[in-house]
């Protein structure tokens, strides 16, 4: 480990450990409201966008973080590849991976922005697996929608209002994203279609993307590299609200720096913030600290904080940290349709079929989110239409030939992705390893399996892709095999949640309902460590609703201010 000197750095009403987008929110929440903010960030505080798009395109496997590798490599270690980085203790490998970077992972998401449901916060009281939220979709109503106009989200609010009793209470900042062909094509042949007495229907997909100027960022242009960059800026990420914060005089980004230590004082509050940066071992001090360092950085750095008064970590009296970790398990299905779709246009997917994201059968199985997607076979093992050129050259075929061959076979590729949900298990968890970085700080150690519940989705999912492969005309040529385990191929949707769940109960969970932790009432955890469970929409508007509740909670509890709505 690097030798550090260790200093202090001035005193801040509030520090926020992780500029994501949790992290960013609360920064230009508050700072807007006058307090002095210190946001650090283990990662660079700025990105060239050209600069990450041309690092993309120069890449040869294209893994997500392909963009934003180099960006901070004079930073702490990013991520990287998930087995170089994590250490992984099985059963399975767990699939997905973060950013560190100004903006955190919504450099890399797809964008989209669809709310969790009713039921979702009620898992054990409606269907008797799983724990409740302690809070209710009532309670965070309001603030999906001053999340969804923070982020600028587009949506279709006569498709969106009530989709399993989830009521919207205002419109939608923007009008929908414009479907593909293929979102139309699917629509008028699956639309009504009934499967275990529900009627199947394709709804245009929420996203933080623009179909108009807003917020000084362009509409989308359709240039379909949303995953991992959007070219320019069209689709929401978490720099947007690191830049407003900065521009409130009041925070102070402190990038390529790694948080390794909440300090414990005696009367339980977190006294201060230990990180490194360049060779110095550093200190932040707050009345309030915030973490908002992602599901696995955030138990990593709070199991870290282990000493005395806290053996087994900070904010960890419950033995809840670390404990819990979710993803979504994502399926792909590849469908070759008897007449062309048309795909590698616009966004990734702009449509979806909401239909089992909810039902009596979440007793026994995992609800399913089904995603249309815009990208062909790309993410099929033979990742087309590069392989289709390849087969086609190498069978001989040339000019007109060439041409009329491969717009036969990559005008008809459609893929359909699946997200099933993941019960809340203690064993799934994140500890501290003995194997470290090149900062001399413990990798996160995963220990991860996928159960029954959510295995058991996975045959019912794939008899609805038949269904609509059949009405399609088209036939199923290929599962996703990226992964294989049990026999059923998965991935990672990229959706890391659990580990610091939020309850009712000090001794279940590691927060309160206001996101404050059990043990040490000045520490703060947002983000979406604090699911206690998943759902099937992706975390990351109900990331920014959460944000935006606890700075208003903080403000006006910490501080005796009140920040107001956004819409």
């Amino acid at each position: 480990m690097t030798t550090a000197t260790q200093c202090e750095l001035t005193d801040f009403d509030a520090v926020i450990i992780g500029a994501g987008v949790a992290g960013a929110l609360l920064a230009w929440r508050l700072g807007a409201a006058g307090l002095s903010v210190g946001l650090i960030e283990a990662g660079a505080g700025t990105v060239d966008r050209a600069a990450a798009v041309a690092a993309f395109g120069a890449s040869k496997d294209k893994p997500l973080g392909a963009p934003y590798q180099a960006v901070g490599a004079a930073g702490p270690e990013h991520p990287g590849p998930m087995n170089e980085y994590y250490d992984q203790a099985g059963p399975e490998d767990f699939l997905s991976t973060y950013e560190r970077i100004a903006g955190g992972s919504t450099w890399h998401w797809l964008g989209h922005t669809p709310r969790l449901l009713p039921n979702d916060f009620m898992m054990h009281s409606v269907y008797g697996v799983g724990v409740d939220w302690p809070i209710r979709y009532d309670d965070i109503e309001s603030w999906y929608c001053d999340a969804e106009a923070a982020l600028g989200v587009a949506g279709d609010d006569a498709e969106w209002n009530g989709v399993h009793g989830a009521f919207r209470s205002a419109p939608f900042p923007m009008t929908p994203i414009w479907p593909s062909w293929s979102d139309d094509y699917v629509a008028r042949a699956v639309n009504g279609i009934e499967v275990d007495g529900q009627a199947l229907r394709v709804l245009k997909t929420p996203a933080a993307r623009n179909s108009r100027p807003y917020d000084g960022r362009p509409p989308c242009a359709g240039n379909a590299s949303c995953i991992p960059v959007c070219p320019i800026g069209a689709k929401y990420d978490g720099s947007v609200h690191v830049k407003k914060a900065i521009a409130t005089g009041k925070v102070q980004l402190i990038a390529d720096s790694i948080a390794t230590r909440l300090v414990l004082g005696q009367d339980r509050r977190i006294t201060a913030v230990e990180y490194k940066k360049e060779g110095l071992l550093l200190r932040a001090s707050g009345k309030v600290v915030i973490l908002c360092a992602h599901a696995i950085e955030s138990a990593k750095l709070l199991l870290m904080s282990a000493g005395a008064g806290a053996p087994l970590g900070v904010a960890n009296s419950s033995d809840q940290v670390g404990r819990n970790l979710m993803d979504h398990m994502q399926k792909s299905v590849f469908v070759r349709t008897r007449d062309p779709v048309y795909p590698f246009r616009g966004p990734p997917s702009t449509s979806g079929i909401e239909t089992f994201r909810d039902g009596a059968f979440r007793r026994n199985r995992a609800a399913m989110r089904f995603s249309l997607n815009n990208d062909g076979f790309y993410r099929a093992s033979n990742s087309s239409p590069a392989s289709d050129l390849r087969d086609a050259v190498q069978q001989g075929l040339f000019g007109a030939k060439l041409r009329r061959h491969l717009l036969d076979v990559v005008s008809r590729q459609l893929r359909f992705s699946l997200s099933t949900e993941l019960l809340p298990d203690a064993d799934n968890r994140v500890t501290l390893s003995q194997l470290t970085d090149r900062d001399g700080l413990p990798r996160p150690r995963i220990h991860f399996n996928v159960g029954t519940y959510t295995r058991d989705a996975f045959l019912p999912a794939l008899y609805i892709v038949n269904r609509m492969a059949t009405a399609l005309g088209g036939e199923i040529v290929e599962e996703d095999v990226s992964v294989e385990a049990g026999g059923h191929h998965y991935s990672g949707a990229g959706h890391i949640m659990g580990t610091c769940r939020m309850g009712t109960d000090s001794r279940q969970a590691v927060t309160d309902a206001n996101c404050c932790a059990f043990d040490h009432r000045n520490l703060y955890i947002v983000g979406s460590s604090l699911w206690p469970t998943c759902g099937t929409a992706n975390p990351t508007l109900t990331i920014a609703a959460l944000s935006l509740r606890a700075a208003d909670h903080i403000a006006t509890t910490e501080f005796g201010l009140r920040l107001g709505s956004l819409t």
